[in-house]
């Protein structure tokens, strides 16, 4: 019986989620409310509240769901023991092209996070965790490469992969005619690259 309380109550806030990623995806976070929420979730105040404490909670959840979890275990695949900077980006722009991760909301989670600086934390924490799975990834890489400190390049080269991920995402959510294929061809060459400098 508890098993089955405890399902109903996961499914309960994953249908929480999933409505308020609806809602951020297409009015942005500032323009989503409670209430809203409420009514596209079919629940209630007290149910909301049961599972969340505030807004920002909802919305770090989406984040985790949806954008966080997902890159983590892009990058946690089995792809042998090293990757390229560059084959990071591609494995990555792969799920965003193909609807695992969506470009749009994450744009959304980043606006909603500008003028919110308790927001912003949030989402930085989780943007870290991809980070150091990333870090982690290309310090191998790197030691493979015979970098002598591969720690530490390592450390600024997921900053840099990071940045030509969020790039790419901006790049894709504003430019609709933007050529991914020429795009990753560039950004990984560049990546990898830097990677080899």
């Amino acid at each position: 019986m508890g098993g089955m309380m405890a399902t109903a109550r996961g499914s309960k806030r994953a249908s929480i989620v999933a409505a308020a990623a609806e809602l951020i995806r297409t009015r942005g976070v500032h323009a989503t409310s409670i209430a809203e929420i409420i009514a596209a979730s079919d629940s209630s105040a007290g149910t909301i509240y049961h599972h969340f404490a505030n807004k920002n909670e909802i919305v770090l959840a989406v984040a985790v769901d949806t954008v966080s979890e997902p890159l983590q275990a892009i990058v946690r695949q089995p792809w042998g023991d090293s990757m390229s900077p560059g084959a990071l980006l591609r494995a990555i722009a792969e799920a965003v092209f193909t609807g695992e991760v969506e470009s749009a909301l994450i744009v959304q989670l980043w606006a909603g996070s500008a003028n919110d600086p308790q927001l912003k934390s949030l989402l930085s924490e989780q943007l870290t965790g991809v980070r150091e799975e990333i870090k982690r990834r290309l310090a191998r890489w790197l030691e493979a490469q015979g970098e002598p400190d591969a720690s530490a390049r390592a450390e600024t080269l997921a900053l840099v992969t990071m940045g030509q991920v969020m790039g790419m995402l901006a790049a894709r959510t504003m430019l609709p005619h933007l050529d991914r294929d020429a795009y990753l061809d560039e950004a990984a060459a560049l990546l990898d690259g830097a990677g080899r400098g």
